[in-house]
């Protein structure tokens, strides 16, 4: 790193320190008893810099906020007191009083301290704004590993205690560790199905499940692949789960091609055995789902239609894995 770009670094790490956070005896010790929810977003699109998620010193609001949500929200209950929730909406229009981030309204839209105020959830700040803006030399810096590491000490350092800053660089490990997990379950997944029962043990376990997930809801697009819905909030939450077709515990295997993203109800369905996918990837239904007593509803009305899969057909679920299911459970 050049003199030039050391002081520039030296001045965004003082604005980073300098993040201006409200008091409050709701916070705890973990954030110094102050608002943490700016430098948790910091945090959050920092890692998204680091993913080569961030290609322009532009932030855009108006599309999947599902990945910078994840990150956030990760961070957050690191050192949150449980019950506490958040919105990224919130520290995303208060970080435009900071010098280095600016919001960009929409036509016809002035900010000013009460618009800003006022928003506390992404549909009130989509009505505010189209994103933000942050600074060229910033964006620039964050591009780079090592600045990026300073920044992030510098938030730790000037935001939290001893403890929610070991909290938060866990997760920080964690989150890079899910990347490259992810990535490399992507490469695995154009390659023939093959029984390793030891592939991905290397990592820790919060590691492999949030790669997991990852990798799997992104290849389905956040939709069901039994029941086929699709709902990704204003706020970046999705319904879909990344459920294992033949568990870890029996499996150790995270391939793409033993997964599906399942919704909540689809997913629990499926771990009963009431609901499985056929050699013609067509869904099952359990004789017992429709037993006395039971109302399964719009479950029932799945069997036999296809399942949806992937649009790259090498990630779809693997034969072998779903014939391991519907055996198990007696649904051929």
């Amino acid at each position: 790193m050049v003199e030039g770009e050391m002081a520039e670094l030296e001045r965004y790490i003082r604005m980073f320190e300098g993040v201006r956070r409200a008091p409050g005896p709701m916070w705890g010790a973990a954030t110094q008893g102050r608002a943490p929810h700016k430098p948790l977003l910091l945090l959050a699109v920092l890692d998204l810099a680091a993913r080569g998620a961030l290609p322009a010193p532009f932030l855009d609001i108006g599309g999947d906020l599902v990945e910078l949500n994840e990150l956030f929200t990760g961070y957050w209950r690191r050192v949150v007191p449980a019950g506490r929730t958040s919105s990224i909406a919130f520290p995303f229009s208060r970080l435009h009083n900071e010098p280095f981030w600016e919001l960009v309204t929409l036509p016809g839209r002035t900010i000013d301290a009460a618009a800003v105020n006022n928003v506390s959830t992404v549909v009130q700040l989509r009505a505010l704004a189209a994103g933000a803006r942050m600074d060229a030399e910033l964006h620039l810096l964050m591009q780079g590993a090592e600045a990026r590491a300073a920044l992030r000490a510098a938030l730790l350092a000037a935001h939290f205690d001893a403890a929610g800053a070991a909290a938060l660089e866990a997760r920080i490990a964690e989150n890079a560790g899910a990347f490259t997990y992810s990535r490399e379950l992507l490469v695995r997944a154009q390659r023939p199905v093959v029984r390793e029962p030891d592939a991905g043990e290397e990592y820790p376990k919060a590691v492999r499940d949030q790669g997991f997930r990852r990798a799997v809801v992104t290849c389905y697009n956040h939709r069901c692949a039994l029941c086929g819905v699709r709902i990704v909030t204003p706020e970046g939450r999705t319904a879909v789960d990344a459920a294992h077709i033949v568990p870890w515990a029996e499996s150790h295997d995270d391939d793409i091609r033993n997964g599906m993203a399942l919704c909540k109800l689809c997913h629990w369905a499926f771990d009963e055995g009431q609901l499985g996918v056929g050699g013609d990837y067509t869904v099952l239904a359990a004789r017992t789902i429709g037993a006395a007593a039971n109302v399964p509803g719009f479950l029932l009305t799945l069997a036999g239609r296809g399942i949806i899969p992937p649009a790259d057909r090498a990630l779809w679920p693997a034969q072998e894995n779903l014939g391991r299911h519907w055996h198990r459970f007696g649904l051929n």
